[in-house]
């Protein structure tokens, strides 16, 4: 189905607290008719009414878009334009819609052979609304004898009108929810003569809401129109397994291969570490690699011969390279963005990626990820539900952990009488802050290390030389350790009386980066959060013209899932620092009560780093 790319703008403006939040655009009309005729094509039929409400408005307005699959679907803009506040209007002419690739990269490659209609709305301004009308008919649906649509209402603009009339022949098995939307079944017996079953749902919002930083996706909450043919999600993956195991079936190549890699490893899950650690380097990801409706991969063979392949096909080549070594696994559906719930009407929208779980070894695996050594995840595919196609079952990826996910920061400095610092840092980093680090540095290889070096040292005020050494990042197996060395820029007025905050050079930073993280204490939805831990010893030998006279006290914080303890110790020439920190949250999902206490920890943490040491 076709999907009008308006309806899922993220306005992230924030608000003034001193005026009521503006939304850039609101929604005076939305009608949307559906039809599912018993061979199961679909006319769709969208007329829209959007005003700009402000400037920034006018360029989420001034191009609208339409996603379609070319090879399964013929889209129609019947006509658009644009109306001014005087009532005149300005039509989209022609050659002002064009069809275009999808370069949408929040695809993930599921969407395979996509399009995109855009239509260019002239002399658009602030007032100005955009109006269109645009036809579809689907000819082949993206699973044979199925059908599945949703439409989410957005919290961050206001909406006028919204109705959605759908309606399907009453052979069909479909299954309907209006979630927060007034309306339901029309019981006609014009209808019912007809063979035809209808539904309407309408909606309004009169008010809107900014977005608030990393805020789950709306889809798990907001009001929404779905209706699906899949009775439940099992049905749904039986539907993408039966079309994506037959490409996954070994061959004397592939076979070949797979022995080739494993080598001479001896265990289960040394064999799966070989092969997924070369599918992870060796196939390039590549979102656009056409296929049935974005959800049948190519065959195993075809991408080991390419060497690329989107989400997808990666699972499908390393589902056939274990295979090959007699290890069975299967390929999950899942949402890699910022939705941590599947919808109650089964639907296959919600997915846009695919990983790998190994049964045997309880283990999921995403290849399309260069920087991740087997038994983790990237970020967005931590704590999420997973559909396994082979069985039909909803597993919960693995949560962050604070004994899996941490950092532990080793420092070592030196005072010097001229107020320098020289010293030596050792930052270990573990689970998802591995994944970072490897992909900054990486990133950060073909820059001078003097511009590295200076930018580090930039985040917290301070200047100097220095020199950072690692793993290549890419090498998965190597643990991942950052060294640093480096010379500092005066940081004390010496000799003479001073109040010393100790530096943080070329080390994470980690606490200083907490304290800066501000809860939303007003928030009004729910929030992507996580479990972690993070050590920090920090040891600092002073210049023997100086003698400490003021140290600061320990101090500790322990809340429900908060905990934070520093100490203070020193002897006669030297000073030594103990940070320990725990989120342990067990969750993903976060709401007010956790910002509360987060607000809570972070004044300690910030009263804390203010501490100094008084020196004579």
């Amino acid at each position: 189905m076709l999907k009008f790319l308006t309806f899922f703008v993220s306005c992230t403006f924030v608000a003034s607290s001193m005026a009521e939040y503006v939304a850039p655009i609101s929604t005076e009309k939305s009608l949307v008719e559906i039809h599912v005729n018993k061979d199961w094509t679909v006319r769709q039929r969208m007329e829209v009414v959007n005003k700009v409400e402000t400037e920034q408005g006018i360029a989420l307005l001034g191009e609208q878009k339409i996603t379609y699959n070319s090879a399964h679907e013929r889209v129609r803009v019947i006509k658009a334009y644009t109306i001014h506040p005087d009532g005149t209007k300005d039509v989209v002419t022609p050659d002002r819609i064009r069809t275009q690739d999808d370069q949408d990269d929040t695809s993930n490659g599921v969407y395979s052979e996509s399009k995109v209609k855009v239509m260019i709305f002239p002399n658009v301004r602030v007032g100005s609304k955009t109006y269109y009308l645009v036809e579809s008919f689907e000819h082949t649906p993206d699973f044979p004898k199925n059908f599945t649509w949703s439409e989410y209402f957005s919290p961050h603009r206001k909406y006028g009108q919204a109705e959605v009339r759908f309606s399907h022949a009453s052979s069909l098995d479909i299954k309907v929810n209006g979630r927060g939307m007034i309306g339901g079944r029309v019981d006609d017996p014009v209808n019912t003569k007809s063979g035809v079953t209808r539904y309407v749902f309408r909606y309004d919002q009169s008010s809107a809401d900014p977005a608030e930083p990393n805020m789950v996706s709306y889809i798990d909450y907001a009001p929404q129109f779905s209706a699906s043919s899949f009775k439940n999600y099992a049905d749904v993956a039986k539907a993408y397994h039966d079309r994506a195991r037959p490409k996954a079936s070994t061959t004397p190549e592939l076979v070949a291969h797979a022995r080739k890699v494993v080598g001479d490893a001896g265990t289960e899950r040394e064999k799966v570490k070989r092969l997924y650690e070369w599918v992870s380097r060796n196939i390039r990801y590549l979102g656009v690699f056409a296929g049935s409706g974005g959800y049948v991969p190519h065959s195993a063979r075809s991408i080991l011969r390419a060497r690329y392949g989107d989400c997808k096909d990666h699972a499908t080549l390393l589902e056939a390279l274990l295979r090959a070594v007699g290890i069975e696994s299967s390929q999950v559906l899942i949402n890699s963005d910022k939705s941590y719930k599947l919808p109650e009407v089964p639907s296959t929208a919600v997915f846009d990626h695919v990983i790998t779980y190994v049964p045997s070894l309880d283990l999921f695996l995403d290849s399309t990820s260069r920087f991740t050594p087997m038994g983790l995840l990237p970020e967005g595919d931590v704590g999420k539900p997973g559909l396994i196609t082979a069985t039909g079952q909803v597993l919960t990826t693995p949560l962050d952990d604070v004994e899996k996910d941490k950092t532990i920061t080793s420092t070592k400095m030196t005072l010097h009488p001229d107020g320098r610092v020289t010293g030596t840092s050792r930052v270990e980093q573990f689970g998802y802050f591995q994944l970072l680090s490897r992909a900054k540095i990486y990133r950060n290889q073909n820059k001078p290390q003097e511009e590295v070096v200076g930018n580090m040292l930039a985040r917290f005020n301070e200047s100097g030389t220095g020199r950072i050494q690692h793993a290549d990042p890419l090498d998965l197996d190597a643990a991942w350790v950052v060294n640093s060395e480096y010379s500092l820029d005066p940081v004390a007025n010496l000799p003479g009386v001073v109040a010393l905050t100790l530096p943080i050079g070329l080390a994470q930073g980690r606490f200083q980066t907490l304290a800066s993280v501000k809860a939303q204490t007003n928030s009004k939805f729910p929030h992507i959060c996580g479990s972690s831990s993070h050590k920090e010893m920090i040891e600092m030998n002073l210049p023997d013209e100086s003698r400490i006279t003021r140290v600061p006290t320990d101090v500790s914080f322990k809340s429900q899932t908060l905990s934070y303890h520093v100490s203070y110790q020193t002897s006669a020439k030297t000073v030594k620092v103990t940070r320990i920190f725990e989120a342990n949250r067990g969750r993903s999902v976060c709401g007010r009560e956790d910002d509360l206490e987060w607000d809570q920890f972070t004044k300690v943490l910030q009263r804390d780093l203010r501490q100094q040491y008084f020196l004579e």
